[in-house]
């Protein structure tokens, strides 16, 4: 069932991409959050919030979905920074459920009161994403700042499986969680869970200052395209890595001597769109632009034009015939945090693809031995 319902949403995604149907939406409804990871993209402080804009009231995003929901919009996921936070999000996430719209919630799993507890009891998710960053309290005091997360984390995640809500693990790998990622992975292998592991963090261009921030942290390139490897290996054995090994040199689709690059490949402003804590819609979360503004025009408008305007960027013409590009993460989102500009060309991720690159045939070479 489980698998069905993931084939109908990526199939429906496929199809209203191509018909321009805006059918998945993501409400970011607040940068705030009780922890404190290094690696964020858009936490902010209320004191930081202050000279960028309010957060929007649940009457707000409860008619901004009502437009939503009439151009197409049947998916929906909420996130933050950590949106339970929020004192009103059992108001507005009833009022989503209550438009039969197909709801699923990022959270850190620390804040499921009582309240929210009997609201998802009577109105449960569609999916909850439990972001997980160790194992043990000592993991949370030093990615997280707070270990008694962890403890909350454990009651919210077998209170969900009691319920029989669909849950899935995402988790980030930075320098100080590194050596606990095969933890990570037998913890929701025990637990029945799947789990999304990411190697790769976008610089915080959302956080105001991009990668100058004091605090932010990333794993090397090099370790980052090594654990991809590693966690393939992991997750689906030998075979996998000698698979994606032998299919790695595909050739380039183009020429070196573009002038212009590819366009965005992903489903971002095509059937998908990320309204912002403070009322912007943009392609992703990880963009600032191009961006839109549904609460000053209609939705529809503000969709018809990031859908225009998205369609006419176009990526660095040296990615787009690069001999490794087969195997590379690249993307607009990427492109852009990583060098300021859409044709710009991420130094960082060529170096992780590299790596990726070489841990796959290093990897493979073992396996036929």
């Amino acid at each position: 069932m489980k698998e069905t319902s993931a084939n109908i949403r990526r199939f429906l995604t496929r199809k209203c991409a191509n018909l321009g149907i805006p059918v998945s939406g993501i409400f970011e409804l607040t940068p705030r959050c009780n922890l404190q990871c290094k690696m964020c993209y858009v936490r902010l402080t209320p004191a930081q919030m202050a000279p960028i804009g309010s957060e929007l009231s649940a009457h707000q995003w409860l008619c901004l979905a009502e437009e939503a929901k009439k151009a197409g919009m049947a998916f929906l996921l909420l996130t933050g920074g950590e949106p339970s936070l929020r004192e009103d999000f059992p108001e507005i996430y009833e009022g989503l459920a209550n438009m039969g719209l197909s709801i699923s919630v990022n959270t850190n799993g620390t804040l499921l009161s009582p309240a929210l507890r009997a609201l998802w009891h009577r109105l449960p998710p569609a999916q909850v994403n439990v972001t997980l960053y160790g194992v043990c309290r000592d993991d949370y005091a030093a990615l997280c700042r707070n270990p008694e997360a962890f403890d909350s984390v454990i009651h919210a995640l077998d209170w969900l499986r009691e319920e029989g809500i669909l849950v899935h693990l995402n988790t980030t790998i930075v320098p100080s969680n590194y050596s606990k990622w095969e933890q990570i992975e037998r913890f929701a292998m025990d637990r029945g869970l799947e789990l999304r592991l990411t190697n790769y963090c976008f610089p915080p261009a959302r956080r105001g200052n991009g990668g100058s921030l004091p605090d932010f942290t990333r794993l090397s390139p090099e370790d980052a395209g090594r654990l991809a490897v590693q966690d393939l290996y992991y997750r689906e054995g030998p075979d996998a890595v000698i698979e994606r090994a032998s299919h790695m040199d595909q050739a380039a689709k183009n020429e070196c001597s573009l002038e212009t690059g590819e366009p965005m490949q992903c489903s971002a402003a095509k059937s998908q769109f990320w309204i912002t804590w403070d009322g912007r819609m943009t392609p992703c979360g990880m963009l600032n632009q191009p961006v839109e503004y549904p609460f000053r025009d209609s939705f529809s408008e503000s969709w018809a034009h990031l859908r225009q305007v998205s369609g006419d960027i176009r990526l660095c013409p040296a990615c787009s015939a690069c001999d490794m590009q087969s195997t590379c993460q690249n993307c607009a989102a990427v492109t852009y945090t990583e060098t300021g500009r859409f044709d710009g060309k991420p130094e960082y991720m060529c170096r992780m693809n590299q790596a990726y690159r070489k841990a796959l045939q290093e990897f493979s070479t073992q396996f036929h031995a």
